[in-house]
């Protein structure tokens, strides 16, 4: 009984090295994913001050609370948003430097959205710092409830996110696609021929009769045919 010899073990591949655009393009993520959390966090700080100076200004007013809960819900929604950016951008940092093709798909999408929201954010503070809100109304007691250069620092936040996203999907893209599982992975080659000695045997075996033995190819000597002197001393003597 023979076994079918199994192929020598095949060393793996050298590991690919991680390309600087890589690493660049995560540890950008994780510092917004900082920034922000600390602007969501500084965003809910100024609040109770916002709605104080806010409540003295329009005292009397029926809306009043309207606004305060809005206010409120604005700072809320920026903390809660914050900390999902955190934890998204963790996580796809730590998948583009495993070399994830699913976490540079997502990253891109993730950039392509960052820039519309930042330029949607720099029109709208662009149009609000435009227009001169009118003295006696409730916005612009909003507006001077805010500290002072709070309309500056959201310009600067919302001009930072959009060159930040520009630059990692820049650095994403120029990336090698090897890198992310585009280059063919190495394979086992299938035409080596195996040993004559290792191969499987096909045939029954034999163990007795009149057929060919399959393991031995020295051919049977055919008898011999009885001559008369050989038979005469086969009888019995006479």
């Amino acid at each position: 009984m023979s076994y079918a010899i199994q192929p020598p073990p095949v060393a793996a591949p050298p590991a690919t090295r991680r390309p600087v655009a890589v690493n660049m393009a995560a540890a950008l993520l994780w510092t917004m994913a900082a920034a922000g959390l600390v602007y969501a966090i500084g965003m809910v700080a100024v609040t109770p001050g916002v709605v104080g100076r806010f409540r003295d200004a329009v005292a009397g007013s029926t809306v009043v609370d309207n606004f305060v809960t809005v206010i409120w819900l604005v700072a809320a929604l920026s903390l809660v948003l914050g900390l999902l950016v955190v934890a998204l951008f963790v996580v796809l940092g730590i998948a583009l430097r495993r070399g994830s093709r699913l976490a540079r798909g997502i990253t891109l999408g993730v950039c392509g959205l960052g820039l519309l929201t930042g330029f949607g954010t720099l029109a709208v503070l662009a149009v609000q710092r435009a227009g001169e809100a009118t003295p006696g109304t409730l916005s612009e007691a909003l507006n001077q409830a805010y500290p002072n250069g709070w309309i500056v620092l959201n310009v600067a936040v919302a001009a930072a996110q959009v060159i930040a996203y520009l630059v990692v999907g820049v650095l994403v893209l120029t990336a090698p696609s090897a890198f992310f599982g585009g280059a063919a992975g190495y394979v086992t080659p299938v035409n080596s021929v195996s040993p004559e000695w290792g191969s499987p045997q096909t045939k029954p075996f034999v163990t007795g009769g009149s057929e060919h033995d399959q393991f031995s190819d020295v051919t049977a000597s055919p008898k011999s045919t009885p001559n008369p002197e050989d038979e005469y001393w086969s009888r019995p003597h006479e």
